[in-house]
């Protein structure tokens, strides 16, 4: 593939489409939002983003304003290394500084290799503009691109919020991306670059894998748009119109959806927020979907399937009050406790190897820190309390609840279970299973998230315990 070629003869009608091409592509580029002192170009070296690369050097000469061009080199092609060259070859004709990032792309990666390409081109993008202090880089992609994105998402089960397709501004990872040609027909694009490789002897890449069937895009590229367009001639103005409108649907039932879920939603530690789950209940089905999706999303959770999101509200809806629903999504747990739906990250244990107990002795410190149980045991001095002489240098052991273990709260009430107390806590199952038990022998002394035992020996000054998790738990009351 060469680098430059002989400028071909003069072609009126391809100077006139060149003309009007050009000044199409200068008014897209003033009309797209403010750019600080410096940005960068993606330039891949392709016709799309060369082009992109001549306008805006134009374009950010005419301002005074800095501008360098960002390669990729992916190593997926024989002609990488030449692509690379020629990348540098229009950084030189345009006196800009040209950053080359070279990534690694696993063809077998389960994602699929072009959204391990894009991946990995967005990462290694991030990387040169944070090397350079550049926030702003220009993409090329244009209206065809578009439409073919609209098409690949429908195709591929989108809904309202995916059908948006690519907008004109985006953030990631700290980057802002702007893309001023979307509305701009591919065919504008190449009439361009025609006309300045006839006048310069550039040529830009010609990358054979756009029309490659192994990809999806090359499907639709090689063999269904251009049946489409026998038909539909207009179809990208039309896909690209549809995925503005859907952009629109999808803002304002995100406004719904928030509304919903600000009005249902609690502050529960360590869990982030919580539903009420009467208030979920309430909302109409799509309403309760949409609700659930949003929250989820806050919780950084992967949005499930349709499938699967429907039958979570389903379970959500029917089941008993007294229920205590589990749902497992990805590596999270939804779980239901009386009105509350949470999100749990840990297992349904402690957080730790659960023994059979951990003995040890107090000799007056204010706290011991019991690693196997997963947090320290405090032994705070009050004006009343237990007698220190009873704790003091005597056998004592931290383990797990049994089952059927009792303790007496107060002094006029009797001896109760820890299920019943537990549960007039607040305390749902999963976390009773976190909060351990002391014991002298055979006389539990103390239970995590309860309190001591009023049968214990009293003193002036006494102590009292209390149990510190590494991971504390929370009380969920109706």
């Amino acid at each position: 593939m060469a680098a430059s070629r002989k400028p071909s003869s003069p072609d009126v009608g391809a100077d006139v489409a060149a003309l009007h091409a050009s000044e199409l592509l200068d008014r897209a580029l003033d009309a797209m939002p403010p750019v600080a002192e410096r940005f960068a170009v993606a330039l891949s070296a392709g016709p799309d983003s060369a082009a992109l690369a001549v306008k805006a050097a134009e374009w950010a000469a005419r301002r005074g304003v800095a501008m360098r061009l960002f390669h990729v080199h992916h190593g997926l092609h024989p002609d990488a290394d030449a692509w690379t060259g020629l990348a540098a070859d229009l950084a030189g004709r345009l006196g800009l500084p040209l950053d080359v990032r070279r990534v690694r792309v696993d063809p077998a990666d389960p994602a699929g290799t072009e959204a391990a390409a894009r991946d990995a081109r967005y990462r290694a993008l991030a990387a040169m503009a944070a090397e350079t202090g550049i926030d702003t880089i220009l993409l090329a992609h244009h209206l065809d691109d578009q439409a073919e994105t609209v098409l690949l998402r429908l195709l591929r089960g989108a809904g309202t919020d995916g059908m948006g397709a690519m907008a004109g501004e985006t953030r990631k990872d700290g980057i802002r991306y702007l893309r001023p040609w979307l509305a701009v027909p591919r065919s504008r694009i190449l009439a361009f670059m025609h006309a300045y490789s006839a006048r310069t002897g550039f040529e830009a890449v010609r990358d054979p894998s756009n029309l490659d069937a192994r990809y999806a895009r090359g499907i639709l590229r090689a063999e269904i748009l251009p049946a489409i367009e026998r038909h539909w001639p207009g179809y990208r103005a039309t896909l690209d119109r549809y995925a503005r409108r859907s952009a629109e649907t999808a803002a304002l039932l995100r406004e719904v959806a928030q509304s919903d879920l600000d009005a249902i939603q609690e502050p529960r530690p360590p869990y982030g927020s919580a539903l009420r789950l009467s208030g979920l209940n309430r909302l109409a089905p799509a309403r309760r979907a949409m609700v659930l999706r949003l929250w989820l999303a806050g919780h950084d959770m992967a949005a499930p399937s349709e499938a699967r999101l429907r039958e979570m509200a389903r379970q959500l809806q029917d089941a008993a009050h007294d229920r205590q629903l589990l749902l497992r999504h990805g590596d999270r747990q939804v779980r239901r406790y009386r009105d509350h739906v949470i999100v749990d990250s840990r297992e349904n244990a402690p957080p730790v190897v659960q023994a059979a107990g951990v003995e040890f002795k107090w000799a007056g410190e204010s706290a011991i820190r019991l690693e196997a149980m997963g947090g320290t045991l405090v032994f705070a001095v009050e004006a009343s309390g237990i007698a220190p002489d009873w704790l003091r240098n005597t056998a004592l052991i931290m383990r797990w609840r049994r089952g059927r273990e009792r303790l007496k709260v107060t002094a006029q009430s009797p001896s109760r279970s820890l299920k019943n107390l537990y549960q007039e806590r607040g305390i749902p199952t999963w976390e009773r299973e976190r909060l351990p038990l002391l014991y002298r022998g055979e006389i539990m002394a103390y239970a995590a998230g309860l309190g001591a035992d009023a049968r214990l020996p009293q003193a002036s000054p006494g102590i009292r315990l209390e149990w510190v998790p590494d991971h504390p738990g929370a009380t969920v009351t109706s």
